[in-house]
């Protein structure tokens, strides 16, 4: 799969960073002012870093409703503090994150779209449960990333 150059991503970036404001998801003042060229250099979709990125693209593509609050919670880790607190601070803001976009796109008020619904909620709560799980070392990872390592 072809990397995307950098102006596709701050973009996607920039559009990701909209919805999170139109859909008033809960960020720290510092992603708010972060500069979306900052943003496009930690964003790197869904799953850890260590995931090659053809796996991280596929995952985007099947977690995609979600994006909005993977930028942030990217945006979280990047300024780990490295405490187990932190940790579960992070990890339960994206889970409300996520909820807020399955109110959003899918309200409990419209029944015919209860199933659709469902499905998400069900991609939303694996993806949490796997930052909780697994997220941990990354979470306390003081290597430094690709992106770093290629300059």
């Amino acid at each position: 799969m072809r990397k995307p150059n950098n102006m596709t991503k701050i973009k996607r970036v920039t559009e990701l960073r909209a919805k999170c404001l139109r859909l008033d998801l809960e960020a720290t003042d510092a992603f708010w002012l972060c500069p979306i060229e900052n943003l496009a250099n930690i964003y790197n979709g869904a799953g850890p870093d260590w995931l090659p990125n053809w796996t991280r693209t596929i995952l985007s593509f099947i977690l995609r409703l979600f994006g909005p609050a993977f930028l942030i919670h990217d945006f979280d880790f990047e300024l780990s503090d490295k405490t187990r607190k932190g940790f579960n601070l992070v990890n339960k803001r994206m889970w409300r994150n996520i909820r807020k976009i399955l109110s959003f796109e899918y309200p409990l008020t419209r029944f015919h779209l209860w199933k659709e619904r469902a499905y998400w909620w069900g991609k939303g709560f694996l993806a949490y449960r796997a930052c909780v799980r697994g997220g941990w070392s990354a979470w306390l990872d003081d290597t430094p990333d690709e992106k770093e390592e290629k300059k």
